[in-house]
């Protein structure tokens, strides 16, 4: 006896059928998105990784940065400083070219001065010592020397007359033959005044030579022959010592 499907039982078959194709479709198509879906993840880890590696980078260049920065910043601070102690220099060596030049004015002047004082002392020293002699009486100077003349009887003459600087005496010697007197005036200025005078050293030649020392004290000094006997050839040396 031949079978067959009966009519009732073919609807649940074709379901089946389709439930079946359905079923594999959905498997393929979970297979299918599984894979993608692993494929995206594997992907997605990757990217992760790369961007966290990225991340590593760009922090460890912004701390490079930051040092660079910090550096740079070190940097224009340390050229500040040199350029203000350069600043202070140059005003230092200013100053200091400025405490030279008058320095160097004031040594001008200085070395002036000093020859200046160089030559009062020489001066000075030489006055001194000009002054000491004095006082020691070792200066010596000749008023006249040989002078010759001839004295009428009762007559007089002029024999020198000068003004004394400084006190010391007068030496007088001479050859007479007769008595003359030579008469030193202190303060006089001229023969008349000589005569009139009452301040005076008066000297005494007898016959023969003779040599006196008359004081001398500083002005105008005048000294006068007198003859008071007959009048003959007489030799007279004045020295002011």
């Amino acid at each position: 006896m031949t079978s067959s499907a009966s009519p009732s039982k073919l609807p649940l078959l074709s379901s089946i059928v389709v439930a079946a194709l359905l079923a594999g479709a959905l498997v393929y198509n979970y297979e299918a998105s599984s894979s993608t879906i692993a494929s995206e993840a594997t992907s997605i880890t990757s990217l992760n990784e790369q961007a966290s590696s990225l991340s590593t980078r760009v922090s460890s260049l912004q701390g490079v940065v930051s040092s660079l920065n910090l550096n740079i910043t070190n940097q224009i601070s340390a050229r500040n400083a040199v350029q203000s102690r350069l600043q202070t220099a140059n005003a230092t060596i200013a100053s200091l070219s400025t405490s030279v030049n008058s320095m160097a004015t004031q040594l001008t002047s200085l070395s002036g001065q000093v020859s200046s004082l160089q030559s009062t002392v020489s001066s000075q020293s030489s006055q001194v010592s000009s002054l000491q002699s004095t006082l020691n009486l070792q200066i010596e100077q000749t008023l006249t020397n040989n002078q010759n003349f001839n004295l009428p009887f009762n007559s007089s003459t002029t024999v020198t007359h000068f003004t004394a600087s400084y006190a010391g005496y007068l030496q007088i010697s001479g050859a007479s033959n007769t008595n003359l007197a030579i008469v030193v005036c202190y303060g006089a200025t001229s023969q008349s005044a000589c005569d009139s005078s009452r301040t005076y050293y008066l000297i005494f030649f007898g016959q023969g030579g003779s040599t006196f020392n008359a004081p001398l004290m500083p002005g105008p000094i005048w000294i006068n022959a007198y003859n008071k006997a007959a009048g003959t050839a007489t030799l007279l040396v004045v020295e002011w010592i």
